[in-house]
């Protein structure tokens, strides 16, 4: 009779080097777990106290109500309504995988006159971003991802109608695995398109809540806890 490999009447006088080696073995696990989790992040909570987190250094700009969250481009006073982070040129993104996220609410169906809405890119040449996308003739609000390299570039777009969930907040998480683009909504993936884009450019600023300084494809909504995981 044999148990794992090891004869019964030598289970006794092994079990000491049996215990040693699972000590090791967990310990050599462990320190793998530690190791696939040492990301380091980059955030920017949006709320009233709080626009980004140390290092990175945010502003705030027209058309945004600040409170749980900042309301972008609401009060429809023609200011267009952004946060700019100067600083996120400084955030690397030589190596794999790189993720973006942000938190939704309120959001609805980009107009035709709007095109889609940016929620978060990096800009001038908008390389990575997270968008709001109109589908099934503009009946539909798609959360959707968009990253471009030296060597590729790639759209995912899918999960849930964001317009049937004005009144709750929705995670967006956009993941450049270096081989795939991937959408998750809520931490389920939506879509998966397989890409490999290379290295994503990143001279910066970041800007949340709209295209560009003069209010390109604005974000109309609440948008929160913005944060960025790279190697």
């Amino acid at each position: 009779m044999t148990y794992r490999g090891l004869r019964c009447k030598e289970v006794g006088r092994t079990g000491r080097g049996v215990a040693v080696v699972i000590a090791a073995i967990v310990a050599i696990a462990g320190t793998g777990a530690a190791a696939a989790s040492a990301a380091t992040t980059y955030r920017c909570p949006l709320t009233m106290g709080v626009v980004c987190d140390v290092p990175l250094s945010g502003g705030v700009h027209g058309d945004v109500l600040i409170g749980d969250g900042y309301g972008f481009n609401l009060r429809g006073n023609g200011a267009a309504g952004y946060v700019q982070v100067d600083n996120s040129g400084t955030i690397p993104m030589g190596k794999f995988p790189i993720s973006f996220s942000v938190e939704v609410k309120g959001v609805g169906i980009p107009s035709s006159s709007v095109g889609d809405y940016d929620v978060v890119r990096g800009t001038p040449a908008g390389n990575w971003k997270i968008e709001v996308v109109a589908k099934n003739n503009r009946t539909t609000a798609r959360a959707a991802c968009f990253f471009k390299g030296a060597s590729g570039k790639a759209t995912a777009a899918g999960g849930p109608d964001l317009n049937t969930r004005q009144g709750q907040w929705t995670t967006i998480t956009c993941t450049d695995t270096g081989s795939a683009v991937e959408l998750r909504v809520d931490g389920v993936l939506a879509k998966r398109v397989a890409v490999s884009t290379g290295m994503i450019p990143n001279p910066g600023p970041m800007l949340v809540g709209a295209k560009d300084t003069s209010g390109g494809d604005q974000f109309s909504g609440y948008a929160r806890n913005v944060q960025i995981d790279i190697p």
